[in-house]
């Protein structure tokens, strides 16, 4: 009798109507398309990575490259200013006064009364200004 009842709803079940089924059909399509919020292509995932390393490139961009590309042209444009009787200071730490400039790289620096060096062009760090009563050579 049980065997009956299983037959009965499973020959009930297959007469309704083809359009019913259609029916539930595509309602289970629609809320299964509604949970994908987008198609998942290879060409989708890879405009997203293009995306992401462009997104990064622009980051890296404005927060290391272009600053220090900045400080490098003021630093550019303060070496070409040098002139004679500057007071500078070198990146070894030295602070002297500009005696001369021997060709385009070479500068002569002089530290102390009657002391001077042969320093590279590029390695003076910063041009001093003098403060009133005060002098790079004092001790």
């Amino acid at each position: 009798m049980a065997f009956s009842i299983f037959v009965s709803d499973a020959i009930a079940a297959d007469s309704t109507p083809a359009a019913a089924t259609a029916t539930a059909t595509a309602a289970t399509q629609q809320a299964g398309a509604d949970l994908q919020p987008y198609e998942l292509s290879a060409e989708k995932m890879m405009m997203d990575n293009l995306f992401i390393l462009a997104m990064l490139f622009f980051i890296f961009y404005f927060i290391l490259i272009r600053p220090q590309q900045k400080r490098l042209r003021v630093h550019q444009e303060m070496m070409k200013g040098l002139q004679k009787n500057d007071k500078i200071i070198t990146t070894g730490g030295l602070i002297g006064q500009i005696v001369k400039f021997e060709g385009d790289d070479v500068v002569v620096v002089e530290i102390s009364p009657n002391v001077r060096v042969r320093i590279a062009r590029g390695s003076v760090s910063e041009v001093v200004t003098d403060k009133p009563g005060s002098s790079a050579n004092d001790n």
